[in-house]
């Protein structure tokens, strides 16, 4: 009895772990039918390599543009917002002394091949006479513009621009008023000291001024000395015009009287670079009348030549060159974007005047990382959106030039890839930031898969085509080849169009 009753109890155990295991099995083949393994079929398509980069809208072209000579501002013929041609004049300096001169060039140039008769020779001699007395004023001119000059320069500084400083021909002069800035305030007491300097330079030049043949060396420093001056009284203007009773803590009428001297002081500064400039001119233009008349004299006497012909010509054709001088020309077409002068003005040369920037022909200036520049070539082309037009708004463009040198950018070396649009649009201005796909290959109609399909294994690549069943898979060794913009890659071989790969197993 006890036998049977144990035997049953056996039965069961074994039933029940047969159950179990069954169970078991069940659930495991459940798990698997129900995997999710995700799949696309490899395709024929083109593949584009592409790098995105984001840069900003420059003209093609900006000239900054300034005369090569000093002189005061005779005509204008622009302003900012014009259009202008290559070669169209922009403003012209007072040149009637230049004029002159090449006129007179001319005239000897034409008069050479004659000789002198008796009564011309007596009055080419009065000629080199009233020449040389004409040079010897204008340089006894020279040296009093230069006294002249030095004591109004000195008075505008000693008994106007001087009240707004504190020890003002120190070493450490301080302006008194509030200026916009504290380097605003630092860069006009520097200044200050050097006009200090300059003033003792011209004071040394007035105890020389005693030498007629000294006339042109010092009527040239007065000149420098005037433009320096200049320079600092414009800068004080600035800060007294940026007074009021607000930012400074000084009542209007305090202000009205910085102003009134300040005003004072830059009348006495224009007097002296209006008597400096004129007998610099006057004395330049003498100098070359004695010189011309002397010149002339002996070639007439001499009996002209082919070599003074030769000579003369190549002096008409630099007094000529002196005259071009004169004007200031746009050298491409474009708008004026600047044009500071005003008419009878005085400007030094070099100082920045006008300037003109390319009409309609904008380039993008972008920054492409190291890791992708080697992709980037010249001839590349590119599609470019603006942020003021949206991304649905497409600008074709292709680049012009890739810098050689590196940028760094937050650490990051980068290189600046240039690209010029390939249609002049209104719609395009200088400084919008432009977001650029540059195209840097393709391949056409190729078999191509998911990027997300290829497995890397240290450099090995495979692919898993998706089995018959649909449930199962085979991994492949596969070769690839371009790596496009949209998350495709090219398969070169290990499948054939058509198959399925997986692209994800959960």
């Amino acid at each position: 009895m006890k036998f049977l009753k144990r035997l049953k109890r056996r039965k069961y155990i074994i039933t029940g772990i047969v159950i179990i295991i069954i169970i078991a099995i069940f659930a495991l083949r459940g798990r698997s039918n129900d995997a999710n393994i995700e799949s696309a079929a490899a395709n024929r398509q083109d593949v584009i390599e592409q790098v995105s980069v984001t840069g900003k809208v420059s003209p093609i072209s900006k000239a900054d543009l300034a005369f090569e000579k000093s002189g005061v501002v005779a005509k204008i013929y622009v302003k900012v917002g014009d259009s202008v041609k290559a070669g169209q004049a922009l403003a012209v300096l007072d040149n009637a002394a230049d004029l002159a001169n090449l006129q007179s060039a001319q005239a000897k140039l034409e008069d050479l091949s004659r000789s002198l008769r008796p009564e011309e020779m007596s009055v080419e001699q009065a000629k080199v006479s009233a020449a040389k007395v004409a040079l010897a004023n204008a340089k006894n001119d020279a040296l009093n513009a230069v006294r002249d000059g030095y004591v109004k320069a000195q008075s505008a500084l000693v008994n106007y621009a001087d009240s707004l400083f504190t020890n003002p021909q120190s070493a450490n002069p301080l302006i008194k008023v509030v200026t916009q800035s504290a380097a605003t305030n630092n860069a006009i007491n520097a200044e200050r000291v050097k006009i200090t300097d300059i003033m003792t330079l011209w004071k040394n030049d007035v105890a020389n001024a005693n030498d007629p043949e000294k006339a042109a060396t010092l009527i040239g420093n007065a000149d420098k000395y005037l433009s320096s001056i200049k320079i600092f009284m414009n800068d004080l203007t600035a800060a007294v015009n940026y007074l009021n009773p607000g930012n400074s803590g000084l009542a209007q009428s305090a202000i009205d009287v910085y102003a009134s001297d300040i005003n004072a002081a830059q009348s006495a500064i224009n007097q002296s670079v209006s008597s400096i400039t004129n007998a610099k001119s006057s004395l330049e233009a003498s100098d070359v009348a004695y010189q011309e008349a002397e010149s002339s004299f002996e070639l007439k006497v001499a009996g002209s030549s082919n070599q003074a012909i030769q000579a003369q010509a190549a002096s008409v054709a630099s007094f000529r060159a002196i005259l071009d001088n004169d004007t200031l020309t746009s050298p491409i077409d474009g708008i004026v974007t600047k044009a500071e002068p005003d008419i009878g003005e005085f400007v030094s040369a070099g100082s920045n005047a006008f300037s003109v920037q390319s009409y309609g022909s904008y380039k993008i200036e972008a920054y492409v990382p190291e890791a992708d520049i080697a992709k980037v070539r010249v001839g590349d082309t590119a599609r470019v959106t603006l942020d003021a037009y949206g991304p649905d708004t497409i600008f074709d463009a292709a680049v012009t030039a890739i810098d050689p040198a590196e940028t760094m950018l937050e650490g990051v070396p980068t290189y600046k890839v240039t690209l010029q649009f390939s249609d002049k649009d209104n719609r395009i201005r200088s400084g919008m930031t432009a977001n650029t796909d540059i195209k840097t290959n393709e391949h056409l109609n190729v078999l191509a898969v998911p990027s997300r399909a290829i497995i890397d294994d240290n450099g090995d690549k495979t692919i898993r085509l998706l089995n018959e069943d649909g449930k199962t898979y085979t991994s492949v060794p596969v070769k690839v080849g371009l790596k496009g913009y949209d998350g495709m890659t090219e398969v070169i071989s290990g499948i054939k169009e058509g198959d399925k790969v997986v692209t994800y197993v959960k």
